[in-house]
């Protein structure tokens, strides 16, 4: 299959504007106390295994902390029913402060506890993190996949499909029939690599490119950026919420019936309720299943049902992955013999069918993807979101290969 991957590479290292679609906000511990306690009848017959999830919170900026609540739920979870193979997992949390240097100090600090992997998490600053899990051969399983490391490193094990939900936005707009098609980003260096991803998914369906409108990153008033993006059928939006929202809100002022593509991430809860009206009919991707599918009941009674959290709960991709990054881990490591860092990365590079315990259908960290940067993208399945009555709803069942948006028209 020939593929179009022009800026895609290039692109990688701006995921953080999309990870900010997802994480903003203050924290919230609403539901810490509705957290499933360890049973301390459970007797484990193997030294215990160490991990670390890592995220950002107390920040000016980002503050993610319902992620550690995430993980412990997790964990507790899995040693509830006996642990790994008979282990006991034992969770190392840390507080990466939106910092890139504190998020290379919890990377030594993962080395210095002889951590087995890093698991989920969320942070912007996985360049600075993944060096030096590389150099200890600590393999970082479901990391957030914002950073150009993340999407290269071959102790990267996302499993979600980062840059390519651009270009498969693009090729939705392309297959409902927008017409005018912009790219709207941040002004930043990467948005016209953004831009182009959209691109090489609306060429997949045979249709000229978007036009990219900048909003300068310290706006406040969208009235002069929705005019603009008025004059399109259809936007494909790659900023964090509150520009979108802002956009969304002034647009609706003017009487705009502009169809909105959120990057993934962008859409959760939290920001359908915020945008009203604005943003009905607006369109996302994702690769897990919506926060109301009964496939969450689990990690409900686990965590709690996050529904003050101000990320967005269970509907936010970042919170979403990390619970899906344990029960995976669990799924693929548990029959291990060698739990050491070097025995859980043998076993990820040999899986030929990735089990993410019904989150997703089955793929393969056996094989790279044909892209460079972005070789450690293995799942190109995602679904279709859309605003529908005021509500973040799930578009049927089918998945969808964003691969395809990469193939040029014939």
């Amino acid at each position: 299959m020939r593929t179009r991957t022009r800026g895609l590479a290039a692109a990688s290292a701006t995921m953080l504007l999309l990870g900010l679609a997802a994480c903003g906000g203050s924290d919230s511990d609403s539901d810490s106390d509705a957290q499933a306690s360890q049973d301390p009848d459970v007797t484990f017959t193997g030294d215990p295994v160490k991990v670390m999830t890592l995220t950002a919170y107390d920040t000016d900026t980002l503050n993610v902390k319902a992620i550690l609540d995430i993980a412990q739920g997790a964990v507790t979870q899995i040693n509830n029913a006996g642990g790994l193979g008979g282990h006991e997992l034992q969770l190392i949390t840390c507080n990466e402060g939106a910092d890139p240097n504190k998020a290379a100090d919890c990377a030594r600090q993962a080395v210095d506890e002889g951590v087995a992997a890093m698991v989920g998490g969320f942070t912007a600053n996985g360049d600075a993190i993944m060096p030096i899990l590389e150099d200890a051969g600590i393999p970082w399983f479901a990391p957030p996949g914002i950073s150009a490391a993340e999407l290269s490193s071959e102790d990267s094990y996302p499993i979600t499909s980062g840059v390519l939900g651009l270009a498969g936005l693009g090729q939705m707009a392309a297959q409902d029939g927008c017409d005018k098609v912009a790219s709207v980003n941040y002004d930043l260096p990467s948005a016209g690599q953004i831009g182009q991803l959209v691109d090489i998914g609306l060429a997949s369906e045979g249709h000229d490119k978007s036009d990219l409108i900048k909003v300068p990153p310290t706006t406040t008033d969208f009235s002069t950026i929705a005019q603009e993006t008025s004059e399109y059928d259809c936007a494909v939006v790659g900023t964090p919420p509150q520009p979108f929202l802002g956009i969304a809100a002034s647009g609706a002022q003017l009487g705009s019936e502009t169809k909105y593509y959120v990057v993934p991430g962008g859409l959760t809860d939290a920001v359908t309720a915020a945008g009203g009206e604005a943003i009905e009919g607006a369109v996302t991707l994702s690769n897990f299943p919506g926060a109301d599918d009964q496939i969450w009941d689990s990690a409900k009674d686990a965590v709690g049902d996050l529904g003050d959290d101000e990320n967005g709960g269970w509907s936010a991709l970042y919170l979403q992955n990390t619970w899906v990054g344990y029960r995976t881990f669990l799924s693929l490591v548990k029959n291990n013999d060698d739990f050491s860092a070097a025995g859980v990365k043998a076993t990820l590079d040999a899986t030929t069918s990735v089990d993410t315990d019904g989150f997703t259908p089955p793929f393969s960290f056996a094989e790279d993807f044909p892209a460079p940067g972005l070789n450690r993208v293995f799942n190109y399945q995602e679904l279709k979101f859309t605003i529908d009555g005021g509500k973040l709803t799930q578009d049927g069942d089918d998945y969808v290969d964003q691969r395809t948006a990469l193939v040029p028209a014939s």
